[in-house]
């Protein structure tokens, strides 16, 4: 872990008056690398950027950022990394953020044999306190949620209106008639940095994608398939939704995605700005 601007140890040292610590008055960021170079890292630090200025924080410069990225880099000999980066009031007053670094391992059987995720009963708030859009622990239920079904690989969370919105890490897509389709953002979903990709590169394959304003249970559940994205694993296939909607895992646009995904990203140079 990096801390107070200057050091790195092993295990984490954090001051008990810190209102991030006390209240969950924090931001974060999750990125991760391919190849040992940090993915999207300019995006990340923009999207963290608006959630600072949302709760009012200060957000140390991008170049530091990559200083110290590139320090963790350095320091571990790890195949790929996850990095997550934290900025409180604490942090906020010290110029700098806490940064912790640890080993992404990919489990290859995830993507040869998809996943089983379920519906969680708890509902998301329409228009909450904190947009959908800060990652902040303030928006605290989500991981109340994913610890209560810990049993699932994830948890499908529907609005107040009972329309689909996403997961507890990660959007939600699926197809049905040949069209991929994901919530729209104004559902309550978390704008994900991956998600972009996805609909990019789908884009690119000439596909027929809809981000779709209210979209149904019954839609999904009936869909040919179903995938998740999030930063850690890209795209993870859905065997089954609890307890017995099942699908092709991974279905036919679902692979063509897996297969061309780490081919788009890595030749796609938005994703690679400020390295």
């Amino acid at each position: 872990m990096f801390y107070n601007g200057k050091e790195w140890v092993e295990y984490p040292l954090i001051n008990a008056d810190d209102m991030g610590f006390m209240s969950g008055y924090t931001v974060y960021e999750v990125f991760r690398t391919y190849k040992k170079i940090p993915f999207a890292l300019k995006k990340h630090y923009k999207r963290m950027k608006k959630s600072a200025d949302f709760m009012g924080l200060d957000m140390p410069s991008f170049d530091k950022l990559l200083e110290v990225t590139n320090q963790a880099l350095t320091i571990h000999n790890f195949e790929e990394f996850r990095f997550r980066m934290y900025i409180t009031p604490e942090t906020t007053k010290n110029k700098t953020f806490y940064f912790f670094v640890e080993e992404l391992i990919e489990d290859n059987q995830v993507f040869e044999d998809g996943i089983v995720i379920n519906i969680a009963r708890e509902r998301k708030p329409f228009n909450p306190v904190i947009p959908y859009y800060v990652k902040s622990p303030l928006n605290g239920f989500i991981k109340y949620v994913h610890k209560k079904y810990d049993y699932y690989y994830e948890s499908i969370i529907l609005n107040e209106y009972g329309y689909v919105t996403e997961c507890t890490f990660s959007n939600i897509f699926y197809v049905s008639g040949n069209v991929l389709i994901t919530p729209h953002i104004s559902s309550g979903v978390l704008p994900g940095i991956t998600r972009d990709n996805v609909l990019s590169l789908a884009n690119n394959l000439s596909m027929e994608v809809e981000e779709k304003q209210n979209v149904e249970i019954w839609e999904l559940l009936s869909a040919e398939e179903v995938f998740l994205s999030h930063t850690s694993m890209g795209v993870v296939p859905v065997r089954r939704i609890f307890p017995d909607f099942t699908f092709a895992a991974p279905g036919l646009v679902t692979e063509t995605l897996m297969d061309n995904w780490k081919e788009f990203i890595l030749n796609d140079s938005t994703n690679w700005e400020g390295i």
